[in-house]
């Protein structure tokens, strides 16, 4: 069964960055603690809830392992000379980076390749699929890292984890959502 994750990756789909530089930057904002649980199986930083803000009136979220129960953890994606699609929803439904209106038939068998092209039914705009608006439903990237068991749209990233992770990287980073 599927694993829902929230993805952070920088915006540039061609950035790339050092994963033990990713680790530390994590592990000093105290998102993660120090010490992994398993292999690349970060449980929640003692800050981590002043970093990601939930929505809903009452979101169910283990943020420490349960016995026969799923619980929040963060890993950091393996980094590629490639950039590659990192996770998408069931509902992803890409709009064209041109005219700003949705593709109706996106979804072709290469889809997930990111430099694949994807041809716009409205303008005729030739895109790759990194390079379209996915509206934090799709994310294309060689690096970055996941929270596990967070479900479409139940969490967002605060702006200060943004600024900090931008500041240590030296990019910008986005976020997308994924239940593939």
């Amino acid at each position: 069964m599927p694993t829902s994750r929230l993805i952070f990756f920088p915006d540039n789909s061609e950035q790339t960055l050092d994963n033990k530089l990713l680790l530390s930057t994590l592990t000093s904002l105290q998102f993660i603690n120090s010490d992994a649980l398993n292999i690349n199986h970060y449980l929640p930083g003692e800050k981590f809830l002043t970093q990601i803000t939930f929505l809903g009136c009452s979101p169910n979220i283990n943020l420490a392992p349960v016995k026969n129960e799923s619980h929040c953890f963060i890993s950091i994606l393996d980094a590629t000379n490639k950039t590659r699609c990192l996770g998408h929803t069931n509902t992803a439904n890409p709009k064209c980076p041109n005219c700003k209106k949705r593709i109706t038939n996106w979804k072709t068998d290469n889809w997930k390749k990111a430099d694949e092209l994807c041809l716009c039914d409205k303008c005729q705009t030739s895109t790759p699929y990194a390079e379209l608006n996915w509206k934090q439903e799709c994310g294309f990237a060689r690096c970055g890292f996941e929270i596990a068991h967070i479900y479409p749209h139940e969490a967002v990233p605060t702006e200060q984890l943004l600024k900090a992770l931008e500041q240590s990287s030296g990019f910008k980073w986005g976020y997308c959502y994924a239940n593939n």
